[in-house]
């Protein structure tokens, strides 16, 4: 079933999206010169991409990092919302092995950035130097509709150095379940984590919907879970388990979601942090 993502936005709690805090209605604004950034309740849908890549011969954390930063001085797309990159963890490869991810106000502003970058000379000279430290296939990215159905800071700030944990699964709705099965699914999914007592629980957690923009795509839809470390990660999934009552029955009966590919995570890109912009 393809869901529409403009109808599932409508939850309790609103989604929140990274927007200007002036009064433009055009979330790529933020970039403008003098303006603060700031998390605005808005029913907006962002474009996420996801580009699968390989550590090249040179491959190192510190040669990652200088390549991110040089990556960064090229002077990015105002309309390039946030980049993170994943290296997998779990015991066997999946869709969801090594990637980048880039998040726009829109595919079109997608399409039109990466049209630039095609052109940029500088841009193709970082791009053939820096394979020899991580290669990714842009060509054959993977787009998606994205939503936050839940405030990402309920649980406070993520960590400072850019670092966090990630699990992906993918998941189908089941037979007869349909939009409004997985709108009321979520809403009290959101129910359970206003309930959560703050002193079980460990730091930041966020939790996003990838909604495949391929029509031909096996999944439904991918469900991103955002965790301040493995541990927390671990600490929340095992509070899920013993305290997720009625809310966790009524998801499971919604839809079926597959293995999470576990991964850490690290902030490449984010105009709201001088050390990642």
């Amino acid at each position: 079933m393809r869901i529409n993502i403009k109808k599932t936005i409508f939850l309790a709690v609103p989604f929140l999206v990274l927007i200007s805090c002036s009064n433009s209605e055009d979330p790529q604004d933020f970039n403008s010169e003098n303006e603060s950034v700031g998390w605005d309740a808005t029913n907006y849908v962002l474009y996420n991409e996801f580009m699968q890549c390989s550590a090249g011969e040179n491959y190192s954390q510190a040669g990652l990092v200088s390549m991110i930063s040089s990556w960064r001085d090229l002077g990015l797309s105002e309309s390039l919302l946030g980049a993170w990159g994943y290296t997998s963890i779990s015991p066997e490869e999946s869709t969801f092995n090594n990637y980048w991810e880039l998040s726009w106000s829109s595919k079109e502003e997608a399409d039109a950035a990466w049209e630039e970058w095609i052109a940029n000379e500088e841009a193709l000279t970082w791009s053939e130097q820096s394979s020899e430290i991580l290669e990714c296939d842009g060509e054959n990215r993977d787009g998606y509709d994205f939503i936050f159905p839940y405030d990402p800071y309920a649980f406070g700030e993520a960590p400072e150095d850019g670092s966090f944990a990630a699990a992906f699964s993918p998941c189908t709705l089941n037979e007869g379940m349909g939009q409004e099965d997985l709108n009321n699914a979520l809403i009290m999914y959101n129910a359970w984590l206003d309930g959560i007592d703050k002193s079980q629980v460990t730091g930041f957690y966020a939790y996003g919907l990838y909604i495949p923009t391929d029509v031909t795509a096996e999944e439904d839809f991918w469900f991103g879970n955002f965790h301040e470390s493995l541990e927390a990660m671990n600490t929340g999934n095992e509070l899920w388990q013993a305290t997720g009552g009625d809310a966790k029955v009524l998801i499971e009966s919604v839809s079926t979601c597959g293995e999470p590919e576990v991964s850490n995570g690290q902030v490449f890109y984010d105009p709201a942090k001088p050390d990642f912009s």
